[in-house]
């Protein structure tokens, strides 16, 4: 039988959960401009004395593990696209001045030389020449090395970023197992870890998951833990004894390390390893290449002939490779020593220093395929398009995670005039359920007076 006590029961319940409505309603409001606050609905459920009121949180998982994994690419590219931009700067030839533009003087130092063999000006070009040509070889490998050791720098630093992340994480993640124990809002918690986890994300490629606490779970790509609930493991680097670079290790609960670099592939940690370890080192050897074959061929010829005095000819390069290529120092004091002819007896043949010059057309490289110009020419081409390829991957990318986080928005941002309708709606309840209370405490009083 109803009585106006079940009736006042059932309108206080409908008071209650209006205001607990116009309560989350007014949150979303509030938070329309705050940076990843996922927006909350609220959930009305009918019981038997009258209705609750519950909020959650308005999401599509599927898009953010997508968004997730498209700023993975995005830190990617984002470090391979900052760091080739710099290597390109090494290789720039556009200006008319670099490697080739030298590599051609060289070979045209030689070219006059066999015009006029025993010409002390000639000599001294010469050997200016070569010693320009030998330093931009010098620079280039040492401008390589700086860029690969400040990428290093910034392995370390990457490292410490992903340690703050995770810590965080963990900690966000008790608060949720303990916010949810006690019935309490988790939300505003949940919505730091969702922020957190997109910037672990771009930092390294992670897998993950949500237990049965609502608490995030993360790994590497290679199943190593990273957060599972309040616990979180580290990453670290330590310096690899062969190269003088830092390794990245994971560390166990014993503080045990093991060295993951090979196995990271992904975000800003994964670009700056890959052009620290894979990119500059291809261009370093090809360099290398390039210098050691030059040094080669040119020594081969240079020592079989014969200077202005009649003396054997000595090495005209030193050096082994593009960091420590040099003309021989005797040389440069002494362009004299230059050996252009072929016989002792005979300072003005010139028949060694023709033999030189025509280097420059031989197929020295590539197994007998290709010039010393056109095997450099090809490394420059190489350069332009990996940047290419970083820059374009760069932008697609950009665009990639724009995509998703409108999609994300869509579903979990706060409209205002959706809010707006909400608050008026809710607040009409309550003012009509507030009257019914009105009319209830007549009745009362009446019933009392009889």
């Amino acid at each position: 039988m109803t009585t106006i006590s079940s009736i006042m029961n059932t309108t206080l319940s409908a008071l209650q959960t209006q205001e607990a409505a116009i309560a989350v309603t007014s949150s979303n409001i509030a938070n329309v401009n705050t940076d990843g606050y996922t927006r909350q609905t609220v959930v009305i459920s009918s019981t038997s004395s009258g209705t609750t009121a519950s909020s959650k949180r308005v999401y599509d998982s599927f898009v953010i593990k997508q968004l997730c994994s498209a700023k993975e690419t995005l830190g990617e590219y984002t470090a391979k696209a900052k760091y080739l931009d710099s290597i390109e700067v090494i290789f720039d030839e556009s200006e008319g001045t670099g490697l080739s533009e030298a590599l051609s003087d060289f070979w045209s130092a030689w070219q006059d030389l066999v015009d006029n063999p025993t010409g002390s000006s000639e000599r001294s070009i010469l050997a200016s020449a070569a010693d320009t040509m030998a330093n931009y070889l010098n620079t280039m490998s040492s401008d390589l090395t700086e860029i690969q050791e400040g990428i290093d720098d910034d392995v370390v630093t990457t490292v410490a970023a992903i340690n703050e992340d995770l810590e965080q994480i963990a900690a966000l993640n008790q608060k949720i197992a303990a916010a949810t124990a006690a019935g309490q809002d988790a939300s505003t918690y949940q919505d730091s870890l969702d922020l957190l986890v997109e910037d672990l994300s771009s930092l390294v490629d992670i897998s993950t998951y949500t237990n049965d606490s609502g608490q995030i779970c993360i790994q590497l790509s290679d199943g190593k833990p990273l957060v599972d609930g309040d616990t979180c493991w580290s990453l670290s680097t330590t310096t690899n004894t062969t190269t003088g670079l830092k390794d990245v290790t994971w560390l166990d609960n014993q503080g045990n390390a093991t060295v993951i670099t090979a196995t990271i592939t992904g975000g800003e940690l994964g670009g700056e390893l890959e052009v620290r370890d894979e990119t500059i080192v291809a261009y370093q050897e090809q360099l290398d290449t390039l210098a050691a074959a030059i040094i080669d061929a040119v020594n081969a010829l240079h020592t079989t002939g014969y200077d202005l005095d009649g003396t054997a000819g000595v090495d005209f390069f030193t050096g082994t490779g593009a960091a420590d290529i040099a003309v021989n120092t005797a040389i440069l004091d002494d362009p004299e020593l230059i050996a252009a002819s072929s016989s002792a007896d005979s300072t003005s043949d010139g028949s060694i220093a023709t033999s030189i010059a025509e280097l420059q057309d031989s197929l020295a490289m590539n197994g007998g395929t290709t010039t010393f110009g056109d095997y450099y020419s090809a490394l420059v081409s190489q350069v332009g398009t990996d940047v290419a390829t970083a820059d374009s991957k760069y932008e697609t990318q950009t665009d990639v995670v724009e995509t998703y986080q409108n999609l994300r928005d869509s579903v979990s941002s706060v409209s205002l005039d959706e809010e707006t309708t909400k608050l008026l709606m809710y607040q009409s309840a309550y003012t009509a359920a507030a009257k019914v209370m009105t009319a209830l405490d007549e009745m009362m009083e009446t019933l009392l007076d009889m």
